[in-house]
């Protein structure tokens, strides 16, 4: 659980434990203080470094770790799922985040009920894993628009409506200056210069359903970008977005691939499911693996 996630509640996660002591289960709540101790004390849990420090004491007399759970925001589950995906078990996710991507993307119903039900009862569905640099992702990166959006959304309410998606989309993409890429993806390769480039495996992205047709079992990602659009068209296209009215076409387009690459972008800002991370090399290159990720769903 992470204690620091922007809606953290603990009432939610009591009534998880209590629905796993009903159905005669067992439980460990691991309250790590930082992402760095999260992340080991989830491979840990799995067997897969050492960091008993991290686990309560009653930890290693309850037999093996079965599924784990993520309580927190999008950052929190890409952690977790790491760990999961290692051990092959499921996880489970109560999203308490500021934009909940992932929880969005992969369920209608992201009330506390509607999440503790799903993973109380156990049964599980398989969703792509992406690869970028050496690091796992779930849901999405981005260059561009979604790093600087979510940077400026850190700061100020969600909007709520079509019209407020606009404003601050327009008002992100007015301070990006785009600069030239060059982009592959399969065995197609193409120059563009976008303000907005999305390489999704899920629905959405700092705040927004920018694919809702993404499948989540095929082993591609969609790459989304604009074509030289301007900062007011690209604030019609997350009013679309949200209304979900948008058609990809000439102006924004979306492909599909399994292996994407893209340079230069040393320095630039990469979004990996929420959390923002400074690039230090000139190429990434992106691919869906062929192990997949068990949710509950």
């Amino acid at each position: 659980m992470n204690e620091s996630a922007a809606t953290y509640r603990p009432e939610p996660i009591e009534r998880l434990t209590a629905a796993i002591r009903k159905r005669g289960d067992q439980y460990t709540v691991i309250r790590p203080k930082s992402a760095h101790e999260l992340s080991d004390a989830a491979q840990a849990a799995c067997g897969r470094r050492r960091g008993r420090r991290l686990l309560p004491q009653m930890f290693e007399r309850r037999g093996r770790v079965t599924s784990l759970v993520a309580c927190g925001g999008d950052g929190t589950f890409n952690l977790v799922a790491r760990a999961a995906r290692f051990a092959d078990i499921p996880v489970g996710l109560l999203p308490m985040g500021r934009f909940n991507n992932i929880g969005r993307s992969l369920y209608t119903d992201l009330g506390a009920a509607a999440c503790i039900k799903r993973i109380a009862g156990r049964e599980v569905r398989l969703i792509d894993v992406g690869n970028v640099s050496g690091q796992p992702f779930f849901g999405a990166i981005g260059l561009g628009l979604i790093p600087h959006l979510t940077r400026m959304l850190a700061d100020q309410k969600t909007p709520r409506l079509g019209m407020g998606w606009a404003r601050v989309v327009g008002q992100a993409a007015s301070k990006i200056e785009p600069k030239k890429l060059v982009v592959k993806v399969d065995a197609f390769r193409f120059e563009i210069s976008p303000t907005l480039l999305n390489v999704n495996l899920l629905s959405h992205a700092g705040g927004l359903a920018m694919s809702p047709a993404s499948l989540t079992d095929d082993r591609r990602a969609e790459i989304i970008f604009d074509v030289s659009v301007g900062h007011r068209e690209l604030g019609t296209f997350a009013r679309q977005l949200h209304s979900g009215k948008f058609l990809y076409g000439a102006n924004v387009r979306l492909f599909r691939g399994s292996v994407i690459t893209i340079q230069p972008i040393q320095g630039r800002t990469l979004y990996l499911d929420g959390e923002l991370i400074e690039l230090p090399t000139n190429l990434v290159e992106i691919k869906i693996d062929d192990k997949q990720l068990k949710v509950f769903q």
